[in-house]
């Protein structure tokens, strides 16, 4: 039986990538699968309008950056959304259908599991961490205090699991969305994407949504894609760090509560920015100092001007 997958895309001043992304893609219909890919566009300012104007059937063009959470809202419900399956794909991947038909495959052949996702390489064939766990209040404290960093065997990593090297297949509580094959039933019953996320955590969200209701996420080291990272985000490495930022305190204020918030937060923001600052050094890169206090100056200028 051929399944229909349609996949989403946020571009956003990426145009050459995501074309190339999503190319394999394009009117592929094989006897397992049928493709149809839609691009939401944020407001881009480079070329991507005239690159995906005759090339790609269904792109929604926005007249300034909505975020991740509400793009892919915006695509699945376009009308445009038809298929059994959506595919997050981020611009910055190269990878082929016949990926995705196996992920399709499995999905089909195992009715108790949502969501899976292939193993991700980055040029120099590395293999990136690209799964996670859902984080604990213990676990999030030991995040901010860098003791996972420090000691991973006795304080175990959330959300990325940095303590495991993705060398085999397995469940796991969390596939990223930068290659993320999610059935759209889910989807009906819970929701998409939780649009108070403006980018960062919006998929960790999602992924924990779908566990509470019982059906489970696939980790597929067999099969690869390739993922080069960062993209548009490297752009604006401030306010990405800033975005991170505010999206993981949102995690947290819709997961743990408003007091146990409030104390991750206080800590975080008397600790953390320290602990980056010293990593830059040990790295010797000292000229991402500028970018981290401007980072940590927005986020608390935000939480100031929303008085949490």
């Amino acid at each position: 039986m051929r399944e229909e997958v349609d996949i989403i895309v946020v571009n956003w001043n990426s145009g050459d990538l995501t074309l190339k992304a999503v190319q394999p893609y394009l009117n592929y219909n094989s006897l397992k699968i049928k493709c149809s890919v839609i691009i939401v566009d944020n407001a881009s300012s480079d070329n991507s309008k005239n690159l995906f104007e005759g090339a790609v059937d269904h792109v929604i063009y926005n007249n300034e950056n909505e975020g991740f959470g509400k793009a892919c809202n915006q695509a699945f419900h376009s009308g445009w959304c038809n298929g059994q399956y959506i595919l997050l794909l981020n611009p910055d991947t190269i990878s082929d259908p016949s990926v995705l038909e196996h992920l399709v495959g499995f999905l089909n052949n195992n009715p108790d599991y949502a969501v899976a996702g292939p193993k991700q390489v980055d040029k120099n064939g590395n293999v990136l961490l690209t799964c996670g766990r859902f984080p604990t209040f213990f676990t999030a404290l030991a995040e901010v205090c860098g003791l996972s960093k420090i000691f991973p065997k006795i304080f175990v990593p959330a959300p990325i699991m940095t303590d495991w090297d993705h060398s085999y297949s397995r469940d796991v509580d969390h596939i990223m969305g930068s290659y993320m094959l999610i059935r759209k039933s889910i989807i009906e019953k819970i929701g998409f994407m939780d649009e108070s996320y403006f980018t960062y955590y919006e998929d960790l969200d999602l992924s924990k949504r779908i566990a509470e209701e019982g059906v489970k996420s696939f980790y597929d080291h067999d099969h690869f894609i390739y993922h080069e990272g960062g993209s548009s985000g490297d752009k604006v490495s401030s306010r990405r760090l800033f975005y991170s930022l505010s999206s993981k305190r949102n995690y947290l204020k819709k997961y743990f509560g408003k007091t146990k918030t409030f104390f991750l937060t206080f800590i975080s923001i008397i600790i953390e920015p320290f602990l980056r600052i010293a990593d830059c050094f040990r790295k010797e890169k000292e000229l991402q100092l500028k970018k981290i206090r401007g980072a940590y100056y927005l986020y608390i200028k935000s939480i100031i001007n929303k008085k949490e």
